[in-house]
């Protein structure tokens, strides 16, 4: 174990050290590219006599110029579209598996600066899908270590962590100070805040999402005034709000750490979005953008479709010429859920039904086949991956209806305890008060939940138990 903690520390210094050096040389590569941008003239001499010149354009430098040549080749972008992106402030809200490949893209493509928001830390199951993250990233903060990817992609741009949750208190002080923002977020509160975030600073909005094997992709808040190559300078795209008034139910609305995700999926996604991103600088008008349509990806059959979304409304809360919202609000609030999935913790059976992870061991060894009934009731591909010895496996998501019956019949014939046991102990507290609302009386007082779900017995009782 001492051989392993000071493995550990040597390895932290090391990387430490090894960060210090990578700044080192990103400020040593912005000062010799500064030198030699102030140092190269537009017209450079090209023969003795002194009689050819080399025009390199008015603001894109000779770096520029090799470097972005691929995309400046393509008629849609060109040297006025190049000077445009790297002149350009994008802010990437989510450093997680879309928000990773899109400032990738971004940052290839020569943005000039990118903003990277993220409160989180690295952690093991991000790696599969957030590709800016490495292992030996575990614990560092999102936003820093995507920065640290990103400059080692392009040490010409500048490049701006913030190590923050984005709330109604920060937003608009950040987002100002950007042209385009990029939602690449997870979760429906900061869904609305960026939109009135966006609304009230006129900034357009590119959202994206991906869950399991699909993704969707549109763009809000599109403003004509702010691109000379549209016709109609008076069009604007419809919001977030326009189209999704109201919040869904909480219930209704899954996340990659509770449903899964393939990889690729937000790659996918990502990608576009930063596809969209660079369209929208270079000038490209609302008709070939995803303004009043949304992309939809289904990664199961490959195919992509795209469908007509309501344009603005003109009594929308956020972006209508009278919008009734003047200023951010409380998310969590409006949405009854939670910007932060790891803050996630349900309080609905009393303390008095909640069994603690070494209380709910000591019971399972003392009591032996007279032990309680453990009912486990994650997904099946869950409780395939890793269980509870001993426990059944009635699913959430199917308690319902003859299912439901069927497990009332279950705790009816049990002499014992009914522990109920989820990943975190969320749901496993809705199973078991779904069970108690529906059994006769005699019955209810059995009933529990393990405190903390698997997370906690992975931390309290066998540590060899993954963490998911």
């Amino acid at each position: 174990m001492d051989r392993l903690s000071s493995l550990e520390n040597e390895i932290a210094s090391l990387r430490k050290t090894l960060q210090e050096k990578e700044h080192e040389l990103y400020e040593l590569r912005k000062e010799f590219t500064l030198q030699q941008i102030s140092t190269e003239p537009n017209y450079q001499q090209c023969d003795v006599n002194n009689i050819s010149k080399t025009n390199i354009g008015d603001k894109l430098t000779k770096l520029d110029i090799m470097r972005y040549s691929r995309q400046i080749l393509l008629p849609d972008i060109g040297v006025s579209g190049q000077e445009k992106l790297c002149a350009a402030k994008v802010l990437v809200v989510g450093a997680g598996g879309l928000g990773c490949p899109a400032a990738l893209y971004l940052a290839g493509a020569g943005v000039g600066q990118i903003g990277i928001v993220d409160y989180d830390t690295v952690d093991l199951t991000n790696i599969h899908r957030q590709v800016l993250h490495g292992e030996g990233d575990q614990h560092v903060s999102k936003a820093e270590s995507a920065a640290n990817s990103l400059r080692s992609i392009n040490s010409h741009i500048k490049i701006v962590p913030y190590n923050i949750q984005m709330d109604s208190t920060n937003a608009l002080e950040i987002a100002s100070k950007y042209d385009v923002i990029l939602d690449c977020t997870d979760n429906v509160p900061t869904r609305y805040l960026l939109n009135d975030a966006c609304a009230l600073t006129k900034l357009p909005l590119i959202s994206g999402s991906a869950l399991k094997m699909e993704g969707q992709l549109t763009i809000y808040g599109y403003r004509a005034t702010k691109n000379p190559n549209e016709k109609d300078q008076s069009y604007i795209g419809p919001c977030y709000r326009c189209v999704f008034p109201t919040p869904p139910p909480p219930e209704t609305v899954g996340s990659c750490s509770a449903n899964g995700v393939a990889g690729p999926v937000p790659g996918v996604i990502g990608s576009l979005q930063a596809l969209e991103a660079i369209k929208l600088i270079v000038g490209q008008t609302h008709e070939k953008l995803l303004v009043e349509r949304m992309l939809l990806f289904d990664g199961e059959d490959m195919t992509f479709r795209t469908v007509k979304l309501r344009g603005r409304a003109s009594a929308c809360a956020a972006c209508s010429d009278t919008p009734t919202i003047s200023r951010l609000i409380d998310y969590t609030a409006f949405c009854k859920a939670q910007a932060t999935e790891k803050d996630l913790d349900l309080q609905i059976l009393p303390q008095s039904r909640r069994m603690s992870p070494p209380v709910l061991s000591r019971h399972m060894t003392e009591g032996g086949d007279a032990g309680p009934l453990l009912v486990d009731v994650r997904s099946a591909p869950e409780y395939g991956m890793c269980r509870i010895e001993g426990t059944v496996n009635w699913p959430s998501d199917s308690l319902r209806g003859e299912t439901l019956e069927k497990l009332l019949e279950e705790v009816r014939k049990c002499a014992r305890q009914v522990i109920f046991i989820c990943r975190r102990g969320n749901d496993s507290q809705i199973a078991a008060q779904t069970v108690i609302d529906a059994i006769e009386e005699p019955h209810k007082s059995k009933i529990m939940d393990l405190k903390g779900g698997l997370h906690a017995w992975s931390r309290e009782v066998d540590n060899n138990f993954p963490i998911y």
